[in-house]
């Protein structure tokens, strides 16, 4: 058997977060009440959320934060960039400020996990190098679709390839890659009757019937179980077996849960 390691191994506390938000922060807060909830069941291993981090300060994400009393650190990238005089998309820059965002998060706590909540900034090598099989994001949409391009939101593509559903997805952060390796997919968000007239109201039911459901459970009931782990070849595994290209399905482990 090839040499699996968790992505977090360890099994007598509780994995320590840090969730990064730009904006509205609606993930930030399903990953709350769902720690709250395990935390009211006597549930010994769940992630906590320890800071969170944003670029854009006062966004409404730091309202989120404040409203469970969790500790908050701004750094805005606009203002670092004028500051320093660089090219806010050079890689320079990036790191620089990606070395000030490590050191201001370790004053308060060191991750286990990094989760991007609608962070809305590219991330340096460095920051790859430090919290490397650490960082998780979610995309509203199948990354394994052959279509998919930047500046269009997922279910316009969708729509436009004519799909009838489409599946929001948490991946693995990798370097140099949009996508890194997917971890879990949604159950399927029906598009049908909708026209890309109706985007606000397909986001709207992806965040509730998929975005709202996954990223909690992939954070609480996965990860910080150690239940998912990491081989050599970047090759993820759930339980020591190996997950195919899809990731794991939600709708599949409903079933075994209840089962």
């Amino acid at each position: 058997m090839n040499n699996i390691k968790p992505l977090f191994e360890h099994t007598n506390r509780h994995m320590n977060i840090a969730v990064f938000v730009s904006g509205s922060g609606t993930n930030l807060r399903a990953i709350c009440d769902k720690q709250k909830e395990l935390e009211n069941k006597g549930e010994k291993q769940f992630g906590a959320v320890k800071i969170v981090f944003t670029n854009v300060p006062n966004c409404v994400g730091t309202e989120i934060a404040k409203e469970y009393k969790i500790p908050v650190v701004s750094l805005s990238s606009k203002r670092f960039s004028e500051n320093l005089n660089l090219n806010a998309d050079s890689e320079e820059l990036r790191r620089h400020f990606d070395a000030a965002t490590i050191k201001a998060v370790e004053s308060i706590c060191k991750p286990d996990l990094i989760v991007l909540a609608g962070y809305r900034r590219k991330l340096s090598s460095l920051f790859y190098e430090s919290y490397e099989n650490k960082i998780i994001n979610l995309y509203p949409g199948d990354i394994t679709k052959d279509y998919l391009i930047t500046g269009v939101q997922a279910p316009i593509q969708a729509l436009r390839n004519n799909e009838d559903y489409i599946k929001a997805t948490v991946y693995l952060e990798q370097k140099d890659k949009r996508f890194g390796k997917s971890i879990l997919q949604s159950c399927s968000v029906s598009l049908k009757g909708f026209s890309e007239d109706d985007i606000d109201t397909i986001n709207k039911n992806i965040r509730e019937q998929a975005e709202w459901i996954i990223y909690p459970y992939v954070v609480h009931e996965l990860i910080a179980k150690g239940k998912v782990g990491i081989d050599a070849e970047y090759r993820l595994y759930f339980d020591d077996k190996l997950i195919n290209e899809d990731g794991l399905q939600y709708d599949e482990l409903y079933r075994i849960n209840l089962s």
